[in-house]
């Protein structure tokens, strides 16, 4: 629900389409080149939406492509944290042990695709073993839980590579969390079913200065070794190798965000990924009604341009996405992206400014009473990214039209 309604001025810069095509039908069909066209500019206000940014109650966060581990104090956004929980499963079926396996070292070790902010900013890491089942046909969101964990300090050190052929997360985890796991013993590691009755995942928090890390749970890089010997083998080193990608159930978890300067502030436009903030639009169908009476539609875009130096210290998403809410309360996808593709539809952040192509929507909304009239813009990605958007409060909206 909106705190405040807010009346933003816009211009409409209309388009009259000069053609000497006698056929009727292929009136509003075809968009003539900007060489034929009449540009009337009007810059006068009145009531055609009211915006209001919000926080994102949830966000689906289950087995997500990255796990998003680290910390960021943003002097606008306020803090940001992002940690996960996930399984571990045996790479191997019927694992043997031998007699008196001893552990020799344990290493946690995530290929990352990216960043966001800084690198190289972490300051601590926590690995913890967790005692809640995960199950990985289930839907998770940011804020479904909180799961108990062992509260050990796990990890004996950890170093982040800055290779761009090989980019790594590398922790050794201490030597009694291995041997907790070597302890179960070859009967409870003779497949997942068993071993997770038994060991139900870790949860991994870190303490930065201003890091996100984006970790590929599914490269080859990523995975957990226990390194071991055994009386059998009491010079060589063995080990027991877990995956953490595939089946493994992971879900990234954010912490809450409710900044009051910026659900109150009511002169920029406010869009956060991992469930931080979106903006809520509302459409007056009659007032745009009553300004386009006896024009044909050719196209609608409406543009969000960004706030100058705001990306001075945060880059700006790459794409937004902007949705409707149906007749159930659920955000959906707009008729000019499922029948015209992402191409078509637009979103990408291009000279500034993210731009959409909602003409069939605009149809849509003002044919039919009952379509609905509410939309959303969102960050595209917003479980598997940390970025965040500062828009200018005007939002543009191009008509192009022809007269009856």
């Amino acid at each position: 629900m909106f705190k405040e309604d807010i009346c933003l001025n816009f211009i409409i810069i209309f388009f009259i389409i000069i053609s000497s095509c006698t056929d009727p039908n292929t009136i509003g069909i075809n968009v003539q080149p900007p060489s034929d066209n009449i540009i009337i500019s009007d810059t006068s206000s009145f009531n055609w939406q009211s915006s209001q940014t919000e926080s994102e109650d949830s966000l689906r966060t289950d087995n997500a492509l990255n796990l998003i581990l680290g910390e960021i104090n943003d002097p606008v956004f306020g803090l940001n944290i992002g940690s996960f929980y996930t399984q571990i499963l045996l790479a191997e079926n019927n694992i043997d042990l031998g007699n008196n396996p001893i552990v020799d070292s344990v290493i946690l070790s995530y290929s990352y695709t990216g960043s966001y902010a800084s690198l190289n900013q972490f300051n601590s890491l926590q690995v913890n073993q967790i005692y809640e089942d995960l199950y990985k046909d289930s839907t998770y969101y940011n804020n479904s839980f909180d799961i108990p964990t062992d509260n050990m300090d796990n990890v004996e050190d950890f170093y982040i590579t800055n290779d761009i052929n090989n980019p790594l997360l590398r922790i050794r985890l201490k030597n009694n969390f291995g041997q907790n796991i070597l302890d179960l013993g070859s009967d409870l590691l003779k497949d997942n079913e068993t071993f997770l009755q038994e060991f139900k995942g870790i949860s991994i928090l870190a303490s930065a200065e201003n890091s996100m890390l984006y970790l590929n749970p599914n490269a080859a890089d990523s995975y957990l070794k226990i390194y071991y010997h055994n009386d059998e083998n009491i010079s060589d080193t063995l080990s027991l190798d877990f995956e953490l990608g595939g089946d493994a159930c992971r879900i990234n978890i954010f912490n809450e965000k409710n900044v009051n300067s910026i659900l109150e502030d009511n002169s920029k436009i406010y869009i956060q990924s991992m469930a931080g903030y979106k903006l809520k639009i509302l459409l007056d169908k009659q007032s745009i009604k009553s300004l386009l009476d006896g024009k044909i539609i050719n196209k609608v875009n409406m543009m969000f341009e960004v706030e100058d130096g705001s990306q001075a210290e945060y880059e700006a998403h790459e794409k937004l996405v902007l949705v409707r809410v149906n007749d159930q309360g659920d955000n959906i996808f707009l008729e000019d992206y499922i029948k015209g593709g992402e191409t078509y539809f637009g979103g990408d952040l291009q000279d500034g400014k993210y731009t959409f192509n909602i003409t069939k929507y605009f149809f849509q909304m003002l044919n039919n009473e009952l379509y609905t009239n509410e939309l959303y813009l969102l960050s595209a990605g917003a479980a598997v990214n940390a970025n965040r958007t500062i828009l200018n409060k005007e939002i543009q909206f191009n008509i192009n039209y022809s007269d009856l």
